[in-house]
């Protein structure tokens, strides 16, 4: 995987993605589905700080255990953005 292609769990909080891919059985690919979490959908992270991922995608917020957020492989999108934006 090049540097910016990631499991969805690495992203930081802010920071967003496009799915590249779902690498899990036809029941977690389905029930991602269900979520609208899909190959080309743009994500982004409002929470990763231990327990589930909160990511938000279409206007949605959907919590993603840890461990299929680990098998979501995206395209990181606010690589290289430098600091963080003055509140």
């Amino acid at each position: 995987m090049g540097k910016d292609i990631i499991s969805l769990i690495l992203l930081k909080e802010g920071e967003e993605g496009i799915i590249h891919s779902v690498s899990g059985g036809l029941g977690l690919i389905g029930r991602l589905a269900s979520m609208g979490i899909t190959s080309g959908m743009r994500v982004k992270v409002l929470r990763n700080i231990g327990g589930p991922l909160i990511v938000t995608t279409n206007g949605t917020r959907i919590a993603i255990g840890r461990g299929q957020a680990n098998k979501i492989v995206i395209r990181r999108l606010t690589a290289g953005r430098g600091k963080a934006e003055p509140v």
